[in-house]
Protein backbone atom coordinates (compact mmCIF):
# COMPACT_ATOMS: atom_id res chain seq x y z
CA UNK A 1 0.00 0.00 0.00
CA UNK A 2 1.27 3.47 -0.92
CA UNK A 3 0.71 6.69 1.07
CA UNK A 4 -1.56 7.87 -1.76
CA UNK A 5 -4.00 5.02 -1.12
CA UNK A 6 -3.64 5.48 2.64
CA UNK A 7 -4.68 9.13 2.17
CA UNK A 8 -7.78 8.04 0.23
CA UNK A 9 -8.75 5.62 3.01
CA UNK A 10 -8.32 8.30 5.70
CA UNK A 11 -10.42 10.80 3.71
CA UNK A 12 -13.11 8.15 3.28
CA UNK A 13 -13.18 7.44 7.04
CA UNK A 14 -13.27 11.07 8.24
CA UNK A 15 -17.05 11.57 7.69
CA UNK A 16 -17.70 8.53 9.90
CA UNK A 17 -15.36 9.90 12.58
CA UNK A 18 -17.16 13.25 12.44
CA UNK A 19 -20.54 11.53 12.67
CA UNK A 20 -19.33 9.71 15.78
CA UNK A 21 -18.30 13.00 17.39
CA UNK A 22 -21.66 14.64 16.60
CA UNK A 23 -23.48 11.61 18.00
CA UNK A 24 -21.47 11.76 21.23
CA UNK A 25 -22.10 15.51 21.39
CA UNK A 26 -25.81 14.74 21.81
CA UNK A 27 -24.87 13.27 25.20
CA UNK A 28 -21.94 15.57 26.02
CA UNK A 29 -21.60 18.84 24.10
CA UNK A 30 -17.93 19.11 25.15
CA UNK A 31 -17.12 16.80 22.23
CA UNK A 32 -17.63 19.82 19.95
CA UNK A 33 -15.17 22.03 21.82
CA UNK A 34 -12.03 22.94 19.83
CA UNK A 35 -13.59 21.19 16.84
CA UNK A 36 -11.47 23.10 14.30
CA UNK A 37 -8.30 21.56 15.78
CA UNK A 38 -9.42 18.13 14.58
CA UNK A 39 -9.19 19.50 11.03
CA UNK A 40 -5.92 21.36 11.60
CA UNK A 41 -7.28 24.91 11.69
CA UNK A 42 -6.12 27.43 14.32
CA UNK A 43 -6.78 31.06 15.21
CA UNK A 44 -4.50 33.93 14.14
CA UNK A 45 -4.03 34.93 17.78
CA UNK A 46 -2.64 31.51 18.60
CA UNK A 47 -0.36 31.70 15.58
CA UNK A 48 1.24 34.86 16.96
CA UNK A 49 1.71 33.19 20.36
CA UNK A 50 3.42 30.10 18.93
CA UNK A 51 5.80 32.02 16.69
CA UNK A 52 9.44 31.20 17.57
CA UNK A 53 8.52 29.12 20.62
CA UNK A 54 10.84 26.27 21.66
CA UNK A 55 8.40 23.37 21.97
CA UNK A 56 8.47 19.75 23.09
CA UNK A 57 5.44 17.94 21.69
CA UNK A 58 3.98 14.77 23.23
CA UNK A 59 1.05 12.90 21.72
CA UNK A 60 -1.18 11.10 24.24
CA UNK A 61 -4.30 9.77 22.59
CA UNK A 62 -6.40 9.17 25.72
CA UNK A 63 -6.54 8.94 29.52
CA UNK A 64 -3.94 6.26 30.26
CA UNK A 65 -1.19 7.83 28.19
CA UNK A 66 -1.94 11.30 29.58
CA UNK A 67 -1.79 10.12 33.19
CA UNK A 68 1.48 8.33 32.45
CA UNK A 69 3.33 11.51 31.45
CA UNK A 70 2.40 13.65 34.49
CA UNK A 71 5.73 13.03 36.20
CA UNK A 72 7.63 13.52 32.93
CA UNK A 73 5.98 16.93 32.42
CA UNK A 74 6.93 18.05 35.93
CA UNK A 75 10.55 17.05 35.30
CA UNK A 76 10.60 18.84 31.93
CA UNK A 77 9.16 22.04 33.41
CA UNK A 78 11.95 22.15 36.00
CA UNK A 79 14.76 21.14 33.66
CA UNK A 80 13.85 23.46 30.77
CA UNK A 81 12.41 26.72 32.23
CA UNK A 82 12.14 28.39 28.79
CA UNK A 83 10.55 25.48 26.95
CA UNK A 84 6.84 25.10 26.16
CA UNK A 85 5.20 21.67 26.25
CA UNK A 86 2.44 20.79 23.81
CA UNK A 87 0.22 17.78 24.56
CA UNK A 88 -1.94 16.52 21.70
CA UNK A 89 -4.89 14.18 22.21
CA UNK A 90 -7.28 12.07 20.19
CA UNK A 91 -10.16 11.86 22.68
CA UNK A 92 -12.16 14.19 24.90
CA UNK A 93 -11.38 12.10 27.99
CA UNK A 94 -7.67 12.42 27.24
CA UNK A 95 -7.97 16.17 26.88
CA UNK A 96 -9.92 16.46 30.16
CA UNK A 97 -7.39 14.38 32.13
CA UNK A 98 -5.63 16.51 34.74
CA UNK A 99 -2.07 17.64 33.96
CA UNK A 100 0.43 19.70 35.99
CA UNK A 101 -0.69 23.34 36.02
CA UNK A 102 1.64 25.68 34.16
CA UNK A 103 1.37 28.49 31.63
CA UNK A 104 3.92 26.53 29.59
CA UNK A 105 1.77 23.40 29.25
CA UNK A 106 -0.66 23.53 26.33
CA UNK A 107 -3.20 21.12 24.87
CA UNK A 108 -4.67 20.49 21.45
CA UNK A 109 -6.36 17.78 19.42
CA UNK A 110 -4.18 15.98 16.91
CA UNK A 111 -5.85 16.56 13.53
CA UNK A 112 -7.16 13.75 11.38
CA UNK A 113 -4.29 12.17 9.49
CA UNK A 114 -4.64 13.84 6.09
CA UNK A 115 -1.60 15.40 4.48
CA UNK A 116 -2.98 18.94 4.54
CA UNK A 117 -4.23 18.83 8.14
CA UNK A 118 -0.95 17.38 9.41
CA UNK A 119 1.07 19.98 7.47
CA UNK A 120 -0.98 22.76 9.07
CA UNK A 121 -0.47 21.24 12.53
CA UNK A 122 3.31 20.94 12.18
CA UNK A 123 3.73 24.34 10.50
CA UNK A 124 1.63 26.01 13.21
CA UNK A 125 3.34 24.58 16.31
CA UNK A 126 6.79 23.86 14.82
CA UNK A 127 7.89 21.50 17.62
CA UNK A 128 11.59 20.88 18.07
CA UNK A 129 10.93 17.22 18.94
CA UNK A 130 7.88 14.95 18.93
CA UNK A 131 7.22 12.00 21.24
CA UNK A 132 4.35 9.60 20.56
CA UNK A 133 3.37 7.85 23.79
CA UNK A 134 2.51 4.15 23.35
CA UNK A 135 1.47 3.07 19.84
CA UNK A 136 -0.63 5.68 18.07
CA UNK A 137 0.62 5.25 14.51
CA UNK A 138 -0.50 7.82 11.94
CA UNK A 139 1.49 7.36 8.78
CA UNK A 140 1.00 10.78 7.16
CA UNK A 141 2.08 12.32 10.46
CA UNK A 142 5.24 10.20 10.53
CA UNK A 143 6.03 11.05 6.91
CA UNK A 144 5.40 14.78 7.32
CA UNK A 145 7.58 14.95 10.45
CA UNK A 146 10.45 13.58 8.39
CA UNK A 147 9.75 16.07 5.57
CA UNK A 148 9.59 18.95 8.08
CA UNK A 149 12.81 17.66 9.73
CA UNK A 150 11.08 17.24 13.09
CA UNK A 151 12.60 14.35 15.09
CA UNK A 152 9.83 11.91 16.01
CA UNK A 153 10.26 9.17 18.62
CA UNK A 154 7.92 6.40 19.73
CA UNK A 155 8.15 5.93 23.51
CA UNK A 156 6.54 3.51 25.95
CA UNK A 157 5.49 1.63 22.84
CA UNK A 158 3.44 -1.53 23.09
CA UNK A 159 2.34 -4.02 20.48
CA UNK A 160 0.19 -6.98 21.46
CA UNK A 161 0.10 -10.19 19.46
CA UNK A 162 -3.47 -9.36 18.38
CA UNK A 163 -2.40 -5.97 17.01
CA UNK A 164 0.60 -7.56 15.32
CA UNK A 165 -1.67 -9.97 13.43
CA UNK A 166 -3.74 -7.03 12.15
CA UNK A 167 -0.62 -5.16 10.99
CA UNK A 168 1.21 -8.07 9.32
CA UNK A 169 -0.76 -8.00 6.02
CA UNK A 170 0.57 -4.44 5.57
CA UNK A 171 4.08 -5.21 6.83
CA UNK A 172 5.96 -3.70 3.87
CA UNK A 173 4.09 -0.40 4.09
CA UNK A 174 4.30 -0.17 7.89
CA UNK A 175 7.99 -1.10 7.94
CA UNK A 176 8.74 1.77 5.55
CA UNK A 177 6.92 4.22 7.80
CA UNK A 178 8.45 2.94 11.05
CA UNK A 179 11.92 3.31 9.54
CA UNK A 180 11.13 7.04 9.24
CA UNK A 181 10.90 7.34 13.03
CA UNK A 182 14.07 8.51 14.79
CA UNK A 183 13.75 5.78 17.41
CA UNK A 184 11.34 3.22 18.87
CA UNK A 185 11.43 2.54 22.62
CA UNK A 186 9.19 -0.25 23.90
CA UNK A 187 7.96 -1.19 27.36
CA UNK A 188 9.01 -4.84 27.55
CA UNK A 189 10.61 -7.82 25.80
CA UNK A 190 7.33 -9.12 24.33
CA UNK A 191 6.67 -5.72 22.72
CA UNK A 192 10.20 -5.75 21.27
CA UNK A 193 9.68 -9.23 19.81
CA UNK A 194 6.40 -8.18 18.20
CA UNK A 195 7.91 -5.01 16.71
CA UNK A 196 10.85 -7.03 15.37
CA UNK A 197 8.32 -9.20 13.51
CA UNK A 198 6.93 -6.07 11.87
CA UNK A 199 9.89 -3.82 11.10
CA UNK A 200 13.61 -3.67 10.40
CA UNK A 201 13.87 -0.58 12.62
CA UNK A 202 16.07 -0.89 15.71
CA UNK A 203 13.95 -1.53 18.81
CA UNK A 204 15.11 -0.49 22.29
CA UNK A 205 13.58 -1.62 25.59
CA UNK A 206 13.08 1.41 27.82
CA UNK A 207 10.68 0.03 30.43
CA UNK A 208 7.20 1.29 31.27
CA UNK A 209 6.85 4.98 32.13
CA UNK A 210 3.69 4.16 34.10
CA UNK A 211 5.90 2.78 36.87
CA UNK A 212 7.10 6.37 37.40
CA UNK A 213 3.55 7.69 37.84
CA UNK A 214 2.78 9.45 41.11
CA UNK A 215 -0.56 9.97 42.78
CA UNK A 216 -1.83 13.58 42.84
CA UNK A 217 -0.51 15.56 45.81
CA UNK A 218 -3.94 15.95 47.41
CA UNK A 219 -4.95 12.28 47.08
CA UNK A 220 -4.70 11.48 50.79
CA UNK A 221 -6.79 14.47 51.84
CA UNK A 222 -9.43 13.81 49.19
CA UNK A 223 -9.67 10.12 50.07
CA UNK A 224 -10.10 10.97 53.77
CA UNK A 225 -12.89 13.39 52.86
CA UNK A 226 -14.53 10.75 50.67
CA UNK A 227 -14.45 8.19 53.50
CA UNK A 228 -16.19 10.64 55.81
CA UNK A 229 -18.82 11.61 53.25
CA UNK A 230 -19.59 7.95 52.50
CA UNK A 231 -19.53 7.11 56.24
CA UNK A 232 -17.00 4.34 55.69
CA UNK A 233 -15.49 3.05 58.93
CA UNK A 234 -14.78 -0.68 59.06
CA UNK A 235 -16.62 -1.84 55.93
CA UNK A 236 -14.94 -3.93 53.24
CA UNK A 237 -14.70 -1.68 50.16
CA UNK A 238 -14.37 -3.44 46.82
CA UNK A 239 -13.36 -1.05 44.02
CA UNK A 240 -13.62 -2.18 40.40
CA UNK A 241 -11.71 0.41 38.36
CA UNK A 242 -12.03 1.03 34.61
CA UNK A 243 -14.74 -1.60 34.08
CA UNK A 244 -15.90 -2.54 30.60
CA UNK A 245 -19.30 -3.69 29.22
CA UNK A 246 -20.58 -6.87 30.85
CA UNK A 247 -18.26 -6.72 33.85
CA UNK A 248 -20.57 -4.72 36.11
CA UNK A 249 -23.29 -7.37 35.84
CA UNK A 250 -20.81 -10.09 36.82
CA UNK A 251 -19.80 -8.06 39.87
CA UNK A 252 -23.44 -7.52 40.88
CA UNK A 253 -24.07 -11.27 40.74
CA UNK A 254 -20.89 -11.93 42.70
CA UNK A 255 -21.74 -9.46 45.48
CA UNK A 256 -25.22 -10.94 45.77
CA UNK A 257 -23.75 -14.43 46.02
CA UNK A 258 -21.29 -13.36 48.73
CA UNK A 259 -24.19 -11.91 50.75
CA UNK A 260 -21.84 -9.86 52.93
CA UNK A 261 -23.65 -7.02 54.73
CA UNK A 262 -20.39 -5.22 55.43
CA UNK A 263 -19.32 -5.08 51.76
CA UNK A 264 -19.47 -1.92 49.62
CA UNK A 265 -19.02 -2.13 45.84
CA UNK A 266 -17.70 0.89 43.92
CA UNK A 267 -17.63 0.59 40.13
CA UNK A 268 -15.77 3.09 37.94
CA UNK A 269 -16.53 2.53 34.23
CA UNK A 270 -13.63 3.01 31.84
CA UNK A 271 -15.58 5.36 29.54
CA UNK A 272 -17.71 8.30 30.78
CA UNK A 273 -20.36 7.70 28.12
CA UNK A 274 -21.25 4.49 29.98
CA UNK A 275 -22.07 6.17 33.32
CA UNK A 276 -25.81 6.38 32.57
CA UNK A 277 -25.81 2.88 31.10
CA UNK A 278 -24.29 1.40 34.27
CA UNK A 279 -26.73 3.31 36.49
CA UNK A 280 -29.63 1.87 34.45
CA UNK A 281 -28.15 -1.63 34.81
CA UNK A 282 -28.27 -1.38 38.61
CA UNK A 283 -31.79 0.02 38.43
CA UNK A 284 -32.84 -2.89 36.22
CA UNK A 285 -31.43 -5.25 38.87
CA UNK A 286 -33.58 -3.41 41.48
CA UNK A 287 -30.48 -2.04 43.18
CA UNK A 288 -29.99 1.51 44.38
CA UNK A 289 -26.63 3.00 43.35
CA UNK A 290 -25.27 6.37 44.46
CA UNK A 291 -23.48 8.46 41.84
CA UNK A 292 -20.36 10.09 43.28
CA UNK A 293 -21.14 13.27 41.35
CA UNK A 294 -24.41 13.57 43.31
CA UNK A 295 -22.93 12.77 46.71
CA UNK A 296 -24.41 14.99 49.41
CA UNK A 297 -25.24 14.38 53.05
CA UNK A 298 -26.22 10.75 53.62
CA UNK A 299 -27.42 8.92 56.74
CA UNK A 300 -25.61 5.63 56.13
CA UNK A 301 -23.12 4.10 53.73
CA UNK A 302 -24.59 3.04 50.38
CA UNK A 303 -24.11 -0.56 49.26
CA UNK A 304 -23.33 0.42 45.66
CA UNK A 305 -21.50 3.51 44.40
CA UNK A 306 -20.88 4.68 40.83
CA UNK A 307 -17.60 6.54 40.30
CA UNK A 308 -18.74 9.01 37.65
CA UNK A 309 -16.28 11.88 38.14
CA UNK A 310 -13.24 12.33 35.90
CA UNK A 311 -9.71 12.25 37.31
CA UNK A 312 -10.66 10.75 40.69
CA UNK A 313 -9.58 7.13 40.28
CA UNK A 314 -6.58 7.51 42.62
CA UNK A 315 -8.88 9.00 45.26
CA UNK A 316 -11.37 6.14 44.90
CA UNK A 317 -8.70 3.43 44.88
CA UNK A 318 -7.30 4.93 48.09
CA UNK A 319 -10.39 3.94 50.09
CA UNK A 320 -10.40 0.36 48.77
CA UNK A 321 -9.86 -2.77 50.82
CA UNK A 322 -9.34 -4.60 47.53
CA UNK A 323 -9.07 -3.33 43.94
CA UNK A 324 -10.17 -5.32 40.90
CA UNK A 325 -8.71 -4.20 37.57
CA UNK A 326 -11.47 -3.63 35.03
CA UNK A 327 -11.15 -4.95 31.51
CA UNK A 328 -9.52 -8.11 32.86
CA UNK A 329 -12.70 -9.94 33.95
CA UNK A 330 -13.93 -10.29 30.36
CA UNK A 331 -11.78 -10.28 27.23
CA UNK A 332 -10.82 -6.59 27.06
CA UNK A 333 -7.10 -6.94 27.83
CA UNK A 334 -7.13 -5.30 31.25
CA UNK A 335 -6.05 -1.85 32.43
CA UNK A 336 -3.07 -0.41 34.28
CA UNK A 337 -2.76 -2.06 37.75
CA UNK A 338 0.00 0.27 38.97
CA UNK A 339 -2.34 2.94 40.38
CA UNK A 340 -3.86 0.84 43.20
CA UNK A 341 -0.61 -1.10 43.75
CA UNK A 342 1.35 2.13 44.29
CA UNK A 343 -1.22 3.26 46.88
CA UNK A 344 -0.69 0.16 49.01
CA UNK A 345 -3.99 -1.42 47.97
CA UNK A 346 -4.15 -5.17 47.47
CA UNK A 347 -4.82 -5.58 43.75
CA UNK A 348 -6.51 -8.37 41.80
CA UNK A 349 -6.46 -8.94 38.05
CA UNK A 350 -8.49 -11.39 35.97
CA UNK A 351 -7.74 -13.73 33.06
CA UNK A 352 -7.59 -11.08 30.30
CA UNK A 353 -4.27 -9.22 30.56
CA UNK A 354 -2.97 -8.83 27.00
CA UNK A 355 -2.69 -5.00 27.27
CA UNK A 356 -0.33 -5.32 30.26
CA UNK A 357 0.82 -8.92 29.94
CA UNK A 358 4.52 -8.56 30.81
CA UNK A 359 3.77 -6.22 33.70
CA UNK A 360 1.15 -8.53 35.26
CA UNK A 361 3.23 -11.68 34.78
CA UNK A 362 6.28 -10.03 36.37
CA UNK A 363 4.16 -8.71 39.24
CA UNK A 364 2.69 -12.17 39.79
CA UNK A 365 6.18 -13.74 39.81
CA UNK A 366 7.17 -11.21 42.47
CA UNK A 367 3.99 -11.97 44.47
CA UNK A 368 2.97 -8.34 44.06
CA UNK A 369 -0.49 -8.94 42.58
CA UNK A 370 -3.26 -11.54 42.84
CA UNK A 371 -4.73 -13.36 39.83
CA UNK A 372 -7.97 -15.19 39.21
CA UNK A 373 -8.70 -17.30 36.13
CA UNK A 374 -12.49 -17.49 36.48
CA UNK A 375 -15.34 -16.12 38.58
CA UNK A 376 -15.26 -19.07 41.00
CA UNK A 377 -11.63 -18.26 41.82
CA UNK A 378 -12.55 -14.60 42.33
CA UNK A 379 -15.36 -15.59 44.69
CA UNK A 380 -13.00 -17.73 46.79
CA UNK A 381 -10.39 -14.97 46.79
CA UNK A 382 -12.92 -12.40 47.99
CA UNK A 383 -14.24 -14.66 50.75
CA UNK A 384 -10.71 -15.26 51.99
CA UNK A 385 -9.75 -11.57 51.79
CA UNK A 386 -12.91 -10.38 53.58
CA UNK A 387 -12.29 -12.88 56.38
CA UNK A 388 -8.73 -11.53 56.78
CA UNK A 389 -9.51 -7.85 56.13
CA UNK A 390 -7.48 -6.44 59.02
CA UNK A 391 -4.44 -8.67 58.52
CA UNK A 392 -1.36 -7.06 56.96
CA UNK A 393 -0.49 -8.71 53.69
CA UNK A 394 2.91 -9.30 52.13
CA UNK A 395 1.33 -8.63 48.70
CA UNK A 396 1.17 -4.90 49.46
CA UNK A 397 4.83 -4.67 50.50
CA UNK A 398 5.92 -6.73 47.50
CA UNK A 399 3.94 -4.44 45.19
CA UNK A 400 5.68 -1.31 46.45
CA UNK A 401 9.10 -2.94 46.03
CA UNK A 402 8.17 -4.23 42.56
CA UNK A 403 7.19 -0.72 41.42
CA UNK A 404 10.37 0.76 42.89
CA UNK A 405 12.54 -1.81 41.08
CA UNK A 406 10.72 -1.25 37.77
CA UNK A 407 10.80 2.56 37.68
CA UNK A 408 13.32 4.74 35.83
CA UNK A 409 11.89 5.22 32.31
CA UNK A 410 11.41 8.96 32.81
CA UNK A 411 15.15 9.56 33.22
CA UNK A 412 15.79 7.65 29.97
CA UNK A 413 13.27 9.84 28.11
CA UNK A 414 14.97 12.95 29.50
CA UNK A 415 18.29 11.67 28.13
CA UNK A 416 16.61 11.26 24.74
CA UNK A 417 15.23 14.82 24.80
CA UNK A 418 18.59 16.24 25.95
CA UNK A 419 19.99 15.58 22.47
CA UNK A 420 17.92 18.45 21.09
CA UNK A 421 18.42 21.15 23.74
Amino acid sequence: MHLFFYEIIIRFLIPFALAKIFYRALINSNHLNYFSERLGFYSKQKKIFWRNKQTIWLHCVSVGETKAINNLIEVLLKKYPQIHILISHGTLTGRETILPKSSRVHRTYLPYDTNRAVKRFLSFYQPKIGLIVETELWFNLINQCELHQIPLHLINARLSINSLKKYLPFKKFINTRLLQLNSIHVRAREDANNFNSLTEAKIKIMGNIKFDSKSPKNTERKSDDLRKKLKITNQFVLVAGSTRPGEEKILIQLVRKLNCKNLILIVVPRHPERFDEVEKLFSKENLSILRKSKLGKIKKSPKYILGDTMGDLYEIYSIASLAIIGGSILNHGGQNPIEPMSLGIKTVVGPSIYNFKDMVIDAEKNQAILRFRNINELEKLLKNTIARKNRKNYIVNNAKQFIKNSSGSTSKIIELINQYF
